[in-house]
């Protein structure tokens, strides 16, 4: 990879700063971004081989493009999911932190980096530059895109086809929790993004839904 460049040679996925391998192809990148780089979507080259910019796939085998660890519904009874994202569809994948042991330790490992780090403001540039492509969460590429929910209950799949607009909010001053609300014709989700995980997910987003996702401060 030449220096300056934040999108793998092989795929076209984006990189995160820092990142050894990518996140969504595992082809190994051969120079780092700078942390603190914003990531970048090319636009003159798809992000899928039978990908266009902008448009998802209409056939062709699916795969997931990127996974976003680490969002929640809820207050008091708090559900987790890892969402998987595919030019076809986003699969908020559940977990158990009573019964998934290697996630709820990850999640305590990204838990205890916020906790040694007393400005809120340093915490969320450092989870913004955060390699988010190495992790028990990769274990998903491994696996039958169908067995995935199917698997783990209470998971909730949304077709692309069927989001009428997307928006993400991000904290930019007093939390690292950003926020993700899907409108679909009837039905509204709304997910929090745990760790300043905004910018990583609409740089996902973006290519396939278009101008019907946007980021917000």
């Amino acid at each position: 990879m030449r220096p300056g460049q934040n999108f793998c040679t092989e795929c076209g996925g984006v990189l995160v700063p820092d990142a050894r391998f990518c996140g969504h192809c595992g082809h190994p990148v051969e120079g780092k971004i700078p942390a603190g780089s914003p990531a970048v979507i090319r636009t003159d080259t798809p992000l899928h081989p039978t990908v266009t910019q902008g448009a998802a796939i209409s056939g062709g085998p699916e795969r997931i493009i990127g996974i976003v660890p680490f969002l929640e519904q809820g207050l008091i009874s708090v559900i987790h999911y890892t969402l998987l994202v595919t030019p076809q569809r986003l699969i908020f994948c559940s977990w158990n932190p009573d019964t998934d042991e290697k996630m709820s330790e990850a999640d305590d490992d990204v838990m205890e980096e916020s906790c040694n780090i007393e400005e809120t403001l340093d915490e969320i540039a450092h989870f913004r530059a955060k390699d988010w492509t190495s992790g028990p969460w990769q274990r998903y590429l491994s696996m039958p895109i169908d067995a995935i929910a199917a698997g783990a209950p209470g998971s909730i799949t949304i077709p692309m086809t069927g989001i009428v607009w997307a928006e993400i909010a991000c904290e930019t001053r007093t939390s690292t929790q950003d926020s993700l609300s899907i409108e679909m014709v009837g039905h509204r989700h709304k997910f929090d993004l745990m760790y300043s995980q905004g910018s990583y997910l609409f740089n996902l987003l973006q290519p396939f839904l278009g101008d019907r996702v946007r980021i917000t401060d």
